[in-house]
Order: C-alpha cells, then sequence, then structure tokens
C-alpha cells in the first residue's frame, strides 16, 4: 500500500533497484519486475514534487485535458512535451491516443456509459473502459497503447478503480503521466457518481527503467526523505463540474488554451476566472503561466501570476520548476507554509552546498 502517487512512485524503483532483471526489447536494455501491482490510498494526491525527477507540471496539466477532451492531434501536444512526434506514425496525431477511445470507442462515450451503469446500480461490476483495440493494434506502429483497461468499482460509498497496463516506463510512464490523468478520472468520475475517491489500484505486466533512466532513478531514491508535500498540509484543487456540462466546459477551455498557446495574454485572465471549476480554473491558470514562461515574459509577470494561484499542490510544483528553471530560489516570496515545504525540499541541497565549499576550502588551503 502506497500513501500517494509519491510513495507508489518510490515503491516501484526500490523494487526495480532490488529485484530487477535486465532484458533487451526493441533494442533498448531495460531493468523490469514483472507483475506488479501497487494499491494508492490516496490517489487525489497526484502531484510529484522530487529531486531529479524534473517533472513538469505543466506538461502533466496539458496532455490530461489532451485525453480527457478526447483529443489526438499533435498540434496541441507537441506545444508541451516537443517529443511528441518522435511516437508518431505520421507527425500529425497519435494513432493510439487514449482521448478518443475513451470518448468514442466506435460511438461509444466510455465516460458517459461508465457513470451510467454506476448510477444505476452502485455494486455494479461491469464499469470497465477500454483502450487496447485488437482490430487496430496488432499492426507495427510506434504508437501501441500500453494502459489497457480501466475498471471502476464502488464499495462502502466509495469508488475505486482498478488499471491494467501491459507495459510501463516507471520514470516517464508511471510515475509522470499515467499516475496523473487516470487519478483525475478517477476524481471526475467520483463526482459524477456522488462517491468518495477511493483506492487506485495499478497492474503492470512489466514495470521498467530504461537504461537511459538508470541514473536518474538512483538519485531519485538517495534524495528521498520520507515526506512529501502533502505532509505540509497542502491540497489538489477540486473538479465540480457535472457530466453534461463537461463537454461544453472542454470546448471553453480548448478555445482558451488555443489563444494562449499562440499568442500569451493576461487580458485573458477575465475568462479563466469565469470558470466555476477549481480544478479546471487553476489548471488553465498553469497553462497560462506556461505559455508566458514559453513566450519569454518577465519574471516579474510569471511570479506575480504564480502568486495569484491559491496555496496549492499546482502552486507548489510551479514554484518548483521555474525556481529550477530560473536557478533562482529568491524569485518567489513564499507563505510560512510554503517556506516550511522547501526548506525540507531544498535542505539537503543547501548542505551538499556547503560540504562543497568546505572541501574547497580545505583544498585550497
Amino acid at each position: 500500500m502506497a500513501k500517494n502517487e509519491t510513495f507508489a512512485l518510490i515503491n516501484v524503483l526500490q523494487k526495480i533497484n532490488e529485484n530487477g532483471l535486465k532484458v533487451v526489447t526493441r533494442g533498448f536494455e531495460q531493468k523490469e519486475v514483472l507483475s506488479n501491482l501497487e494499491v494508492i490510498d490516496n490517489p487525489n494526491e497526484r502531484v510529484i514534487v522530487l529531486k531529479h525527477r524534473n517533472n513538469n507540471i505543466f506538461a502533466l496539466i496539458a496532455e490530461t485535458l489532451w485525453v480527457l477532451g478526447g483529443r489526438d492531434d499533435l498540434d496541441f501536444l507537441q506545444h508541451y512535451l516537443p517529443r511528441a512526434s518522435e511516437f508518431s506514425d505520421d507527425g500529425k496525431v497519435w494513432r493510439a491516443a487514449y482521448g478518443p477511445r475513451l470518448r468514442n470507442w466506435y460511438g461509444v462515450d466510455q465516460f458517459k456509459e461508465v457513470a451510467r451503469l454506476i448510477n444505476q446500480d452502485e455494486n455494479t461490476k461491469r464499469a470497465a473502459m477500454i483502450i487496447y483495440d485488437p482490430a487496430k493494434d496488432y499492426i507495427d506502429t510506434k504508437d501501441v497503447p500500453c494502459n489497457n483497461w480501466l475498471h471502476f468499482m464502488a464499495r462502502d460509498g466509495k469508488l475505486n478503480l482498478n488499471v491494467s497496463v501491459r507495459a510501463n516506463d516507471a520514470i516517464w510512464g508511471f510515475g509522470g503521466i499515467n499516475m496523473f490523468e487516470w487519478s483525475v478520472l478517477h476524481e471526475m468520475m467520483s463526482f459524477w457518481t456522488n462517491k468518495e475517491t477511493g483506492k487506485l489500484s495499478w497492474f503492470t505486466g512489466t514495470m521498467h527503467v530504461y537504461s537511459r533512466h538508470y541514473q536518474t532513478s538512483s538519485k531519485i531514491l538517495e534524495s528521498f526523505k520520507g515526506k512529501t508535500l502533502y505532509d505540509f498540509d497542502f491540497h489538489s484543487p477540486k473538479f465540480s463540474t457535472p457530466l453534461n456540462s463537461f463537454d461544453s466546459l472542454m470546448k471553453k477551455v480548448f478555445k482558451l488554451e488555443n489563444q494562449m498557446r499562440k499568442n500569451p495574454k493576461l487580458d485573458i485572465l477575465d475568462e479563466i476566472y469565469k470558470i466555476n471549476d477549481e480544478l479546471i480554473q487553476q489548471s488553465m491558470l498553469m497553462l497560462l503561466i506556461y505559455n508566458l514562461y514559453k513566450n519569454n515574459c518577465s519574471k516579474n509577470t510569471l511570479r506575480d501570476l504564480v502568486h495569484q494561484l491559491p496555496s496549492s499542490d499546482f502552486k507548489i510544483a510551479a514554484i518548483e520548476y521555474l525556481t529550477r528553471r530560473f536557478n533562482d530560489k529568491s524569485l518567489f516570496l513564499l507563505s510560512d507554509k510554503e517556506k516550511e515545504f522547501f526548506d525540507y525540499y531544498w535542505s539537503e541541497e543547501q548542505e551538499n552546498k556547503v560540504e562543497r565549499e568546505l572541501g574547497e576550502l580545505v583544498y585550497a588551503k
């Protein structure tokens, strides 16, 4: 059992580090553990802020919205994930993108059908979403879905989610987009079925770390000190949009995103603040911050926008990302709670810096 997504990632990396076996598939060496199960107790604690993971919270938010909106185009995605085209057959779409398969499986919107099944019979065992398609996926392609099956099951007033994955890259997949996006869908479906969010159980046929990430994995494990941002009383923004209003909200989201991606301006803030959903509103604020950053706006503007964010896990991740990118820990004025977290998060780094300086001083003498 893992307390949240951060601890689940640490669990997986420890297992692979201690028990993983090397194998070469498609020309890439990796260490893997087979038939791995992780059970996450608090999946809404979805933001991972770990040294050396170098997560991009803005890209996670963008790709999650892209999936939930049923999209497959790279015009949107590669703006936030520059390498996205490397995994495309034609450089225009992801052939096996999850969004169209979830929102339009041969004419079926699996979001609506799963919500309907659970609302009709809260103990149903049939509320499953399918992603892998034998009719389409037994071909030679760069893009075969790794996440294959999402099964929602309500018990004792809580909605649990079981995820089945054929193969998971622990760093980029499991510890990147996959836990994040499915935890958001989990929260959404819980709201649509009037249930508390329950456990997220994650079964993977092969959980692996590629050789290019061996050093990263070791550094993450060595630097983790046992606490996450949630131990400092930060929380995730809440989703609150009814299912029958979700698609119209997503149309507005993509219209605003298109504007900020092509011509980011602060006057879009008025439209963002009209969004009456904490999770979606803060997601759009985060994308505006990122697009302004990519457009080389001033540090002062970025700082002021970040300060407008509620003191949530999104804000902590934004501060960590921009501080790392600008290499400037004095960029943001932190609240007492935020300062407490970052003092803890950066403490070992500061200790190592002092040790290096002392070593250099002794050597100089």
